[in-house]
């Protein structure tokens, strides 16, 4: 093995929850490096819905990127929500916290800035796919690539490295569950009608149950369509994924007129949403597990960078307690797993009925759709959102 360049943490993903990290950080007196296996800017296949918590805990770790998000024109201001519920009249929630719209490629990009401008300890290392990782001694992880010969060590590597996170299949003995994963597709259409860009929408239809068609609204004057459900719903039901974009579209009259100009840029991607229904292990000897890597998808609406971004502040605070007294055993990082299900494991439990719900029981879909057409209701709901 080559020469083993030593720092205090890895952090393995520089996406939502590895830049959070990386930025709540930023203060500590360690030295971190930050890894990539693309070069920014970078895109990344997602809906490019940004949910209100996602930006209040963005602020909360790195106060000065305020007014920089704030004049940041790469963004759509999301403040309500209208769902068309299989066919039924729609209705609307208004959302209470600050949400966005804005593309991966941008986003990513800002915060991977945001890392350069605020965090001078935080060290850079883009177009380096970890393929190497080792964790032998409980006092050190060694991570690298075999190909490049380069390899790093430190005491606390945090795989913030996606659905597919290495350190996850390294360190733990998860594995992907239908049950537990939702397959998605994606893609930008211009000249849809009827596009408001403070509103995203949400559609369902029987045929196409439990799972939900999205519009979302982009600052560049395109949208980001696309379609999600259950993996074992996917199989049982024959649907395909490739197709269910255009299959959903042809299959609502509405949608059909909306659509009837629109013009798709680039390709249908597929990706895939490793769900919160169930707890997995986030940690262990010298090491944390972070948003996708750590299944912290919401079940129900399919966010997953809002809980990125909690776990990466949370994975951060841990990480900064752990240095304090020197360990970085599995029984101490453990703490991290019950912050971050102190902040979210309610609503995942929540978001996993809905979605079991759903499943079982289709039709209260339908009424789902009718009670928030009444007053009391969707002012309730609105205090949710």
């Amino acid at each position: 093995m080559e020469e083993i360049i030593q720092y205090d943490v890895i952090i393995i993903g520089a996406g939502p929850a590895g830049a959070t990290c990386a930025l709540q950080l930023r203060h500590a007196d360690l030295r971190v490096l930050l890894i990539d296996k693309e070069t920014f800017p970078r895109t990344k296949t997602c809906g490019d819905a940004i949910a209100g918590r996602s930006i209040k805990t963005l602020f909360d770790c790195c106060p000065e990127i305020m007014a920089d998000f704030r004049h940041f024109s790469a963004k759509t201001h999301t403040t309500y929500t209208r769902l068309h519920i299989n066919h039924k009249k729609p209705f609307e929630i208004h959302w209470v916290n600050e949400a966005y719209c804005c593309k991966r490629i941008d986003f990513d990009n800002f915060l991977i800035n945001a890392v350069r401008q605020y965090a001078p300890n935080v060290t850079i290392l883009e177009d380096f796919a970890v393929d190497f990782i080792e964790n032998n001694t409980h006092s050190f992880v060694t991570v690298g690539n075999k190909v490049k010969k380069q390899f790093f060590q430190a005491h606390i590597v945090v795989g913030s490295d996606g659905a597919h996170s290495i350190v996850n299949k390294k360190m733990t003995d998860t594995k992907l569950s239908h049950a537990h994963h939702v397959g998605a597709v994606r893609a930008y259409f211009k000249g849809v009608k009827g596009l408001d860009p403070n509103r995203t929408e949400v559609f369902t239809l029987p045929n196409f149950s439990p799972g939900y068609f999205w519009i979302f609204p982009l600052a560049d004057d395109t949208a980001n369509v696309g379609f999600g459900m259950l993996t074992e719903k996917i199989s049982e039901k024959k649907i395909n994924l490739r197709t269910s974009v255009r299959d959903f579209i042809q299959q609502s009259p509405t949608l059909s007129a909306r659509f009837e100009n629109s013009e798709q840029v680039g390709k249908i991607e597929g990706f895939g949403l490793p769900l919160g229904s169930r707890r997995v292990s986030m940690s262990g000897n010298n090491f944390l597990l972070t948003g996708d890597a750590a299944s912290l998808i919401d079940p129900s609406s399919g966010d997953g960078i809002s809980n990125a971004i909690v776990s990466g502040k949370v994975a951060a605070k841990t990480i900064i307690e752990a240095f304090k007294i020197n360990d970085f055993t599995a029984f101490f990082l453990k703490k991290y797993d019950d912050a971050v299900y102190k902040i979210i494991g309610k609503e995942l439990k929540q978001s996993t009925l809905l979605l079991r719900l759903s499943i079982k029981m289709p039709f209260m879909i339908n009424f789902s759709a009718w009670l928030m057409g009444i007053p009391f209701f969707n002012r309730f709901g609105k205090k949710l959102m």
